[in-house]
């Protein structure tokens, strides 16, 4: 009788003791973000609003988020660098699920060039996201000003184009133009290779990822001039794309012809087109 005694104490207890151990179970696992704009690669003029959208999602509880912008030059200016813009502001957030909708303004004296945007999280519990496990958003967008250098791609006649026409196994016909109107460059940069298109399609994709395999990169000491044609640049080289460079191309990735150019103040501007092989 005592044996069955405890054992419906037992049974009765089992509920208590099983919501003390659901109420007292550690959070560890950090919030969920997604980025909807800006998208990797996107652009922005200096002096504009960028509108900021994505959600923010939490098993337990949210508490805050932040978001910061700072410049991804690569340093490689033998003249002074101007205002490079910057921005960090953290948000709080409530419940299991919150929006981002923020607008950021961008300074208009902001140095054109690459910029990393940066969002993360913390939970109630103080979890936090991070890159080690990508549950921190980092992506690249771009800042373009009046000052920058402009970058022209032409055929041989001097007529503007929208994808170079190559033929495998022959030197690519590059033609075109660097120029600064308001000041003079640094250097350029130019490389054709393999470039990654942004989410969105309907987007600009002059500033698409450029993967790491190169068929050609070199870079090019340009400083004090205020034009160089990409021809004249080139006149000693030999870029030669072979079957098998593109038997490499993954799903979406596209080979193109990637300049970069940097101005006497900082300055960095990028222009890209497709290359189409007969």
């Amino acid at each position: 009788m005592r044996n069955t005694k405890n054992w419906l104490m037992m049974m009765l207890a089992l509920p208590v003791l099983y919501a003390c151990d659901e109420s007292d179970t550690v959070d560890t696992i950090a919030p969920e973000i997604t980025l909807e704009d800006p998208i990797s690669g996107e652009a922005f003029a200096a002096g504009s609003t960028m509108h900021v959208h994505g959600d923010l999602s939490d098993d337990q509880g949210l508490a805050t988020y932040s978001i910061s912008i700072h410049s991804n030059f690569d340093g490689h200016s033998h003249g002074r660098v101007l205002a490079q813009f910057a921005f960090s502001e953290s948000y709080e957030a409530e419940g299991t699920a919150a929006h981002i909708e923020q607008e950021i303004e961008i300074d208009a004296t902001a140095t054109a060039g690459p910029y990393h945007f940066i969002v993360e999280a913390i939970d109630a519990a103080g979890n936090a996201t991070s890159f080690q496990d990508d549950s921190s958003i980092e992506i690249e967008i771009w800042i373009e000003n009046e000052d920058m250098a402009h970058i022209h791609f032409t055929d041989e006649n001097d007529v503007e184009i929208d994808e170079i026409e190559g033929v495998l196994g022959e030197n690519l016909p590059i033609y075109g133009e660097v120029e600064d109107e308001s000041g003079t460059l640094d250097h350029v940069y130019i490389m054709v290779g393999h470039l990654e298109e942004g989410e969105d399609e309907d987007h600009d994709h002059s500033h698409g990822r450029v993967l790491e395999d190169h068929i050609f990169e070199e870079e090019y000491e340009v400083e004090g001039e205020s034009s160089v044609l990409l021809q004249d640049l080139l006149a000693s080289e030999s870029i030669v794309v072979n079957q098998e460079d593109m038997d490499e191309l993954e799903d979406g990735e596209h080979l193109y012809l990637i300049v970069q150019a940097t101005d006497e103040d900082g300055n960095v501007s990028r222009s890209t087109i497709e290359i189409h092989f007969d």
